[in-house]
């Protein structure tokens, strides 16, 4: 049981890890294609707020969208693998 425990908790700690980075890297992506956008909008047009405003104003849609959560999977994705190779384990 011990066993079972300890590698569950490393598995945990990998796939934090794992998350940590898929998630510092998403987020500084989105703020480079902002940074970009930023630079090609004012570029074409007089800009009326300042780029600071404009990439906290696009980080903050960012966190509300749809791929901060996906990136959750690296957690949902492995546990449902494991607990599928367990059930056919025990009972296939």
């Amino acid at each position: 049981m011990f066993i079972l425990v300890r590698n569950i908790v490393i598995i945990f700690l990998l796939l934090s890890v794992a998350y940590a980075i898929l998630s510092f890297t998403a987020r500084v992506r989105q703020r480079v294609q902002l940074e970009a956008e930023y630079k090609t909008q004012s570029d074409l047009r007089q800009q009326s707020e300042d780029k600071e405003v404009f990439i906290a104003r696009g980080m903050k849609r960012y966190g509300r969208s749809y791929k901060p959560k996906l990136i959750l999977g690296v957690y949902v994705i492995p546990g449902l693998v494991i607990g599928l190779l367990i059930y056919l384990a025990q009972f296939g």
